[in-house]
């Protein structure tokens, strides 16, 4: 594989670290939302649903723990590709096709959390 085309797959696996940053500092955020919510005159009402909040928050921390060490690995097969010349390259296009679906579906469900959460802390606060 050409180094042009290495040095844009790693441009690529920096973008992802770079988002999956970005979701967890968001995801620490809502966490911290909860538990002013839960400080501050909390009605008892809704706690199912702040729990279901809570579960699904360690979850999205779950899974972007699991993104971040996929990543790690992917940076390890582009190393291994720069030192055996060549020999690796349909096993990282399949990595990294297999990658960006799994990231897409990770945005897509924490971007869904991410709405459900800001309504139904406007509405119940």
């Amino acid at each position: 594989m050409p180094a042009i085309k290495i040095k844009e797959l790693q441009h690529e696996t920096d973008s992802w670290k770079r988002r999956l940053a970005f979701m967890k500092e968001e995801n620490i955020l809502f966490k911290n939302t909860i538990s002013e919510i839960l400080s501050d005159g909390f009605n008892r009402n809704l706690l199912e649903e702040v729990e279901e909040f809570q579960n699904r928050f360690i979850k999205a921390d779950e899974v972007i723990g699991l993104l971040r060490n996929d990543i790690a690995e992917i940076d390890k097969l582009l190393l291994r590709e720069i030192f055996e010349d060549g020999k690796i390259v349909r096993e990282i296009e399949l990595t990294f096709k297999r990658f960006r679906n799994h990231l897409l579906v990770a945005q897509r469900q924490f971007d869904n959390l991410k709405t459900e959460f800001n309504s139904f802390v406007g509405k119940n606060t």
